[in-house]
This record gives structure tokens, sequence and C-alpha cells, in this order.
């Protein structure tokens, strides 16, 4: 995966450049505090001691469109002050690289809303952009002992160390970079991180628990894994699996239904309308989770898309949850 990069420019001289490595981005903080972590590489090219440049802040967004423009921001945007140690500066031979960490911080509705855009981008590369504003000033440090300096006079003493007088300049440049990242990146370490692969926006509980069979769980993570590697017809016949396991448990038959069993069980009386609902449920989400298993099918598993699998997927999981004995 290329790296994209972007001059910094101040006035109408170039001093540097900004890049990021899609490969590297990843997903922290669960489902709880989301993070979307991105890494900016800061460079400035060298300038004589005396003429040290320092990129001091700088503030970050994404968004959809190739300016990262406002509208189009997929969260709140993040400010990183960079003035301890001044690691974002120039130096006399060779640049000097300093990466920051850019933590977005998301809500699950934009985790959800990210993977509607993920899975709609087509290819296998899903790209966002991220704006960059960088303030950059003109570094005069003292108290540093190089070789051959004398240190100048202040009124502080060598015991407090460095200090620098930060001169900032008025127009500083760059222009978006783009975040790309391969699909299978995404999948393997932005999401899980998120939590996405335990916790959906709908709160469901992932895997549903099916009392009798310590598969169920896998079975569970291969049709969720599916859906997230785009593998749509895949998804739905995991599905089909999962359906089946529950099938077993209740000793279920063609004559003797899993609706009729939970209507036993729960004591419905005769006629209960959820009993109705649950057969009627059942039956239509094992008939499109039947249809990519067998060749004869009057479906083609080709033609299913990101929402016929999230529906199958999210149908199965509700009724797990539902048919679960207390």
């Amino acid at each position: 995966m290329p790296v994209n990069s972007q001059t910094i420019t101040v006035g109408n001289r170039l001093v540097g450049a900004v890049s990021i490595d899609g490969s590297a981005v990843r997903g922290e903080g669960g489902p709880t505090q989301p993070q979307l972590i991105v890494p900016l590489k800061l460079q400035l090219n060298p300038t004589p001691e005396n003429a040290q440049l320092a990129i001091c802040h700088v503030a970050a967004r994404l968004g959809t469109d190739h300016n990262a423009s406002p509208h189009t921001a997929v969260c709140r945007p993040v400010s990183v002050p960079l003035m301890d140690n001044f690691n974002a500066r120039s130096i006399p031979h060779g640049p000097l690289d300093h990466t920051v960490q850019l933590r977005f911080f998301l809500s699950p509705a934009e985790v959800e809303d990210l993977e509607r855009k993920r899975h709609a981008s087509g290819g296998d590369i899903f790209t966002l952009y991220c704006g960059v504003d960088l303030v950059v000033g003109g570094l005069k440090t003292f108290n540093s002992f190089g070789q051959g300096q004398v240190p100048e006079p202040t009124p502080w003493d060598v015991n407090f160390g460095m200090f620098s007088q930060v001169m900032p300049f008025w127009m500083t440049r760059v222009s978006p970079a783009w975040v790309q990242m391969e699909q299978s990146t995404w999948v393997r370490s932005v999401l899980p991180g998120l939590g996405y692969d335990r916790v959906r926006l709908l709160e469901l509980t992932f895997p549903p628990p099916l009392p009798d069979n310590g598969r169920a769980a896998r079975q569970f993570d291969k049709a969720r894994q599916a859906l997230d590697g785009r593998r749509y017809g895949d998804c739905i016949q995991e599905c089909r699996g999962l359906l089946k396991m529950w099938e077993q448990q209740f000793k279920s038959t063609q004559k003797r239904r899993v609706a009729d069993i939970v209507a036993r069980d729960r004591r419905w009386p005769d006629g209960d309308i959820r009993r109705d609902l649950l057969d009627a449920l059942w039956k239509e989400v094992s008939d499109i989770a039947n249809a990519p298993h067998h060749p004869e099918g009057d479906v083609d598993a080709e033609l299913f898309d990101q929402r016929d699998a999230r529906l199958v997927l999210l149908l199965t999981a509700a009724l797990s949850e539902y048919v679960e004995p207390p």
C-alpha cells in the first residue's frame, strides 16, 4: 500500500511534509470507547542551527471527500500540542521524523456509519481523507550546549534546562492527506479494536448463547467474519448453521416446529400471535439461509449484498436471543 505524502509550505517556502501509512491504521478502545488511530508522520527539512523550525501544534479531521470538508467529517476533529520537547523540529543534518498518533474518538453510531461507507466503497481499498492544520514556528533555543556553542546569558540558569522562544509563522498550508486502507487491514486491525466484532449498534448479544452446543460462538464468528469480509453469500450460509444448531437443541421436526416447542415451554395459549410471528420469521430466515447452500435454489448467492447479509445475520441473532431458554 503506497504511503500518501503532502508538502508543508510556510509562506511560499516548502519546509517539510506529512504522510500517512494506511496499513498502520488501527482501532482501539473496544465497544465502550472506540477510537480510530491514524499515525501522521511529520518531517521538516534540514535548516541551519540558527534558523530552526518546529511544528508546535497539529489539528486534524477525517472526511469522506478530497478536501476533508467539515460537513463530510466522520467524527469530531482532534488537536495535539507538540511543544513538549519539540520533537517535530528541523535539525541541520538530515530530517528528523516524528509520528503523531491521531486518536479519533468515535460514537457507536459513527462506527456504524463508517462501516456502511466502507461496504459501499467497492474495490479492495477504503479511502478517507485527513485534513491537517499545523502551526509552524521559528525556534530560538537557550541553555543549549552544542559543540562549539557559547551559552547566551539569560535570567535563568542552566539548571532550568533548555527553553525556547517560539515565533509562529502566519501562513502554513498542508493539503489533505489520503488515508488508504486495504479492506483486509480494516477487518484485521481496525474492527476488532473498535469492538465491532462483538457489539453492534442494536445491542444484540453476540454470539447468541446456545446452551448445549459449544460451537455456537465459533459458528457466529464465521458468519460475522464473512460479513466483515464482504462475502455476503457465505455470511447467509453460515447463519443457516446457527439455525440448525437451535433446531437440534430443541429436537424439532417438520411436524413439531421450533415455534411450537417455544409456545409450549412458555405456555402461550392456542392461537397466540407470538407463535405465528416466531414461526413465520424462522421459516423465512431459514429459506433464504438455505438458498446459497443448495445449487438448485432459485437465488444466486452472488446476488446477495451487504444489506441482505446484515439483515439475515441480525435476524438470526435476534431469533437466537428470543428463543434462548430462561
